[in-house]
């Protein structure tokens, strides 16, 4: 059936942590840990909860929106740091939040080509064993 669309797209976040610890939180009772360094996509509904992320969501209404999540919004957290910048501020510039776009294509296969074998074992003479499995140390 035709839907009139040529092809679908899948819509996420990608959240880089470019800081120091770790982004934790928790959607739907399961916890979300991204560690410093790693990437990680996001569904909307995540991005939504975790960044208060949408189509037209500001830098700053994210920001003020994962600050009450993280608990950033506290006296300690909005002390202007070396930078000039509250360490909120610094901890969310750490975090890079953008949206991602994959499309989703058929692909169709090609029936006429060849299948591929397994591969064949190595032909042994008729006196030569292969070689026994190793065994771990503790193993019966």
């Amino acid at each position: 059936m035709d839907l009139g669309a040529p092809d679908i797209q899948r819509h996420y976040v990608r959240l880089t942590n470019n800081g120091k610890i770790d982004f934790t939180d928790r959607h739907d009772g399961v916890p979300v840990c991204v560690e410093p360094g790693r990437t990680e996509n996001f569904p909307l509904d995540m991005a939504a909860h975790f960044f208060g992320y949408h189509l037209d969501a500001t830098s700053d209404q994210m920001f003020r929106h994962t600050c009450k999540r993280q608990g950033w919004n506290t006296p300690a957290h909005l002390v202007k740091q070396d930078s000039g910048k509250t360490l909120a501020e610094e901890l969310f510039a750490s975090l890079k939040i953008e949206p991602v776009i994959y499309r989703l294509v058929e692909q169709k296969p090609d029936l006429d080509a060849p299948i591929a074998a397994d591969p064949q074992p190595p032909k042994l003479d008729k006196d030569e064993l292969p070689p026994l499995p190793k065994r771990h140390k503790g193993a019966a």
